[in-house]
Formats: C-alpha cells, structure tokens, sequence
C-alpha cells in the first residue's frame, strides 16, 4: 500500500511537471502570438504540435492515476475482508477450545467414574469368588441378578467412554483443521 501511494505521489509530481510545461509552452506561445513579428507559421506550427503532445502526456499520467487509485481502492478492501475473516476465524476457534476444554472435561470425569466402577466391579468379583466357595449361588437369584445388572452398567459405561473418546478424536480433529486455516490465512495475508 505504501509503495502504491509512492506510485500515485510520483505520477502527481510527473503530472504537475508537465502541467507546468505545458502553462510555461502556452506562456511562450502567447508571447510569440504578440511578437508575431518574427515568428514564421512553421514555428506555429511546431509548437501546436508540441503543445498537443504536452496535453497527450498529461491525459496519459491522469490515465495512469486513476487506475493507481482503483488498485489501492481493491487492495485496501481485500485487506479489509481478510481481517475481518481472521478475527472471525480467531473467534470460531476461541469457542472450539472452549468446548475442547468441556469435552476433556467430561472425558476425565467419566473415566474417573469408570475407573471407581472397574474397581468396585474387581472388589465385587472378588467377593463373589469368596461367596462362591463358601456357598455357591444355587438358590440365590438376587445375587445372579445384582451380578447381571452391574455387568450391564459396566458395559455401558465403556460404551460410552468409547464414544466419549471418539467425540474427543474429532473435536482434536476439527480443531487442528481450524488450526491450519488460521495458517493459511495468516499465510495468505503476508
């Protein structure tokens, strides 16, 4: 952007060279008009045509300007978009590490939870192992069915570590692709 204000600086400074020129030229031909005298239709002649030439330059440079003031125009609103997605982005990702954080969250406590079950289940087995030898469960059905309803907890409880697990996978996922278009667009933006 500097370099395209630069640009434009120059070509107003070129501009007003030549529009000084041509004012000096015109100066120079009125005075030739009044002393017209000495002045051949020749000398006439090649000044119209030099003046023409002044005036060809300076549309040229005006030309040159206004396409210079449109790049900038485009530059400055394609820089303008880009930031506004950047902060977008920057924000979308923000909020991706908030729920990353309440995922692990939740992921901890249920392990927590798992890892107190599996232990109370190892506790348990070990006692039935025990209630076993000095009894045996023939004739017990509360015990088969308490047995039962905690392998059944059990089970679904690793049932849901695992999808918790896999839910945790594809947030990481998608926050690592957050990621690498946060790259890009600070890539594409330098």
């Amino acid at each position: 952007e500097k370099k395209k204000e630069d640009e434009v600086i120059a070509v107003r400074l070129e501009n007003i060279k030549l529009i000084n020129k041509l004012k000096k030229r015109e100066a120079q031909l009125k005075q030739k008009e009044e002393l017209a005298d000495g002045l051949h239709l020749i000398d006439f002649e090649q000044l119209k045509i030099e003046n023409q030439t002044y005036n060809e330059k300076i549309e040229e440079r005006n030309e040159d300007l206004l396409k210079l003031r449109k790049k900038i125009t485009t530059t400055v609103q394609v820089l303008t978009h880009v930031k506004e997605k950047l902060q977008f982005v920057q924000a979308e990702n923000a909020g991706q590490r908030e729920k990353l954080k309440l995922v692990e969250f939740e992921v901890a406590k249920k392990r927590d939870i798992l890892s107190r079950t599996k232990q109370a289940r190892d506790a348990l087995r070990i006692d039935n192992v025990k209630q076993r030898k000095k009894c045996g469960l023939i004739g017990q059905e509360s015990l088969l069915r308490d047995l039962e309803v905690r392998k059944d907890d059990s089970e679904s409880l690793t049932a849901a570590i695992g999808q918790l697990q896999q839910r945790h996978i594809d947030l990481l996922m998608q926050v690592d692709g957050v990621r690498q278009k946060v790259d890009a667009v600070k890539v594409n933006s330098m």
